[in-house]
């Protein structure tokens, strides 16, 4: 489940940064993506910039790089068939020959001194496995959804950051650089997550190294209903990616918490499908609310009994109620 990512042959180059790009039928925002990584970009021996899609078919990605890039400074890795997202994302890290991987979605984008900051973290702090810095949501026409909650006030390695992060997910992709090296001790992402997948990984690396944070708002996660997550939310298939994480997350905690942080992680979870559930039938869309809703009880299994349970299962009966009204009134 996990991929071995090799070290870089010896005697290969290694710049400071390798900025990996994972692609798929991009579009004109892969264009901002490079052109903010380009605007702090230092040479290509201190910064390896590469493009790597994942068999697009419907666009050509070399020309719509070099559209962006006309002097080819970017690399552009073309894989001959799917990998899928893990895949695609494990050939990114093999790709890599900086000793920091930043990965970076082709909706996502950087804004400016997020190289400086993140290189100063490891500087600082040469043991620590990943560093991040806070981020921007936005919709899909650059309307701030939020600005991701602060770790803490002053940039530096978090401290009780395991169960934290074990907890919820609290870091998102674009913000995040990781040390080569940490892949290769840890392995790279679990090709059976779909969802998931970076959240388990920065478990994984919060149990095995130190984290550094800087509380700037450095980085630009981009939610819009064309990406993959909107399509894994509608086809219901993020809850029981979430229920494998989670799993997964407590195995890696001390048993003095490890109950408690599953709990919370469930109850924490549970909340956001029961929002999921009163957003989409207030859209009206009552196959994935329905989808959604068919989850929630293998979820809420994971808390205690009693009134841990009882009012989250009240509220799912509610909408369950609402969803057979609304299937009525549609038929």
């Amino acid at each position: 489940m996990l991929a071995t990512i090799a070290p870089v042959p010896e005697g290969e180059p290694r710049p400071t940064f390798s900025v990996m790009l994972p692609t798929y039928e991009p579009d004109h925002r892969l264009g901002r993506s490079l052109a903010a990584v380009l605007a702090q970009a230092p040479d290509p021996a201190a910064m390896q910039i590469a493009v790597v899609d994942d068999g697009s078919r419907q666009v050509d990605v070399r020309a719509l790089v070099r559209s962006f890039d006309p002097a080819g400074r970017v690399e552009v890795h073309l894989n001959q068939r799917r990998a899928g997202l893990a895949g695609n994302w494990n050939r990114c890290l093999s790709l890599a020959r900086g000793k920091l991987v930043h990965l970076l979605h082709q909706d996502d984008h950087v804004l400016p001194g997020f190289y400086d900051r993140i290189g100063h973290g490891f500087r600082a702090a040469p043991g620590i496995g990943m560093a991040f810095c806070r981020s921007r949501i936005v919709d899909g026409n650059d309307r701030l959804i939020k600005t991701a909650s602060r770790q803490q006030w002053t940039a530096g390695v978090l401290g009780g950051w395991l169960p934290r992060i074990a907890e919820r997910q609290r870091v998102q992709t674009p913000a995040a650089v990781v040390a080569r090296s940490t892949y290769e001790r840890l392995g790279g992402f679990r090709t059976d997550l779909c969802h998931a997948l970076d959240w388990e990984m920065w478990v994984r690396i919060a149990a095995a190294a130190p984290v550094w944070y800087d509380p700037r708002v450095l980085a630009v996660y981009r939610r819009h209903r064309d990406n993959e997550s909107h399509r894994l939310l509608k086809s219901g298939a993020v809850w029981p990616d979430l229920l494998q994480a989670i799993e997964l997350n407590s195995s890696l905690l001390p048993a003095v918490n490890r109950e408690r942080v599953r709990e919370r992680s469930a109850r924490w979870y549970a909340g956001s499908a029961l929002r999921t559930v009163e957003k989409q039938l207030a859209r009206g869309d009552l196959d994935a609310a329905g989808r959604t809703l068919d989850h929630l009880p293998e979820m809420l299994r994971l808390l205690p009994g009693g009134g841990d349970r009882s009012t989250p299962l009240r509220r799912v009966g509610r909408l369950q109620d609402r969803l057979r009204t609304a299937r009525r009134r549609a038929a």
